[in-house]
């Protein structure tokens, strides 16, 4: 079997529930049904969901040069500049447990849930919908607006939400969701100074890992907007990696701080979710 075939999905949420009427920005809202009937369709089609910091770990046993075991043939030399040695999840859950099971799986099949900004109706809508499947996600925080508002689309018009409180994120952490960095306040990297963007990068690492006594693995960059030098402060700031908005899927040789996603809003009915999917396995 040849294992170099494997991809990884990453999916882009942001919110889940029914957009407001007068929201200027629906497309961040995905309904609680149509949640529900995606997670349930890559189950069906044999899907195996990981954190990134699982994905990370699966995809150095496969790409780099140290298999999961002894008995496994996955994994020869490779020199892809961002292979590591794998590392933990951020839940006793994932990282122990998942290994087996992705080894397993002839078909070759993985996809990442991801949710950028920290929106409180993941806690309140989507995490009852990821318990009952059985599955996993990362959900970036901005950290500074941990219990507080989304400061950043309200001054851009948008109607104000609630962000996850920190009781809320610790009990994410113990049903398997891993916890990664969206910045401290939501800016544009590119758009202000180097040294203000190093602290929005580094600062929220560090805030979130001492709020919430977890390793802070992954970075997301807010509007996706980065560049080479943005990418460089990521990487001196300890990620393991870094989420971008641009669709695309992760196979050998990928760049781990300019993850691509499959961008899932609330006008991705069944239909297009299957094509999105179809899309980026076989064309990407």
């Amino acid at each position: 079997m040849n294992y170099f075939k494997r991809k990884f999905i990453i999916l882009l949420y942001h919110k889940i529930g029914d957009y407001p009427e007068n929201a200027k920005f629906p497309g961040l809202y995905v309904s609680e049904k149509n949640f529900d009937k995606q997670i349930k369709y890559l189950k069906n089609k044999g899907y195996v969901f990981l954190t990134l910091s699982e994905m990370k770990q699966l995809y150095d046993n496969e790409y780099c040069s140290e298999p999961i075991n002894a008995n496994s043939d996955l994994g020869t030399q490779n020199d892809n500049e961002y292979c590591s040695k794998p590392i933990n999840a951020n839940s006793d859950l994932g990282a122990q447990n998942f290994a087996a099971d992705a080894v397993k799986n002839e078909k070759k099949k993985f996809v990442s849930i991801t949710f950028d900004d920290g929106s409180r109706s993941i806690y309140t809508k989507g995490l009852e919908i990821i318990k009952k499947n059985n599955v996993n996600a990362t959900v970036f925080m901005v950290s500074d607006l941990i219990g507080g508002v989304n400061v950043w689309d309200i001054k851009n018009g948008e109607l104000k939400d609630e962000m996850l409180k920190q009781d809320e994120l610790l009990e994410m952490i113990k049903a398997g969701i891993e916890i990664g960095a969206h910045t401290r306040t939501h800016p544009h990297l590119t758009m202000i100074p180097e040294e203000n963007a190093n602290k929005e990068i580094a600062d929220s690492k560090k805030i979130l890992e001492e709020q919430l006594n977890i390793n802070i693995n992954f970075f997301a960059y807010p509007y996706g907007d980065y560049n080479e030098s943005v990418k460089k402060l990521v990487e001196k700031a300890g990620f393991e990696g870094a989420v971008i908005t641009k669709t695309g899927i992760v196979k050998r040789d990928a760049d781990f701080f300019a993850l691509r996603r499959v961008a899932i809003r609330h006008n991705t009915d069944f239909f297009k979710f299957k094509r999105k999917i179809f899309k980026v396995k076989y064309f990407y």
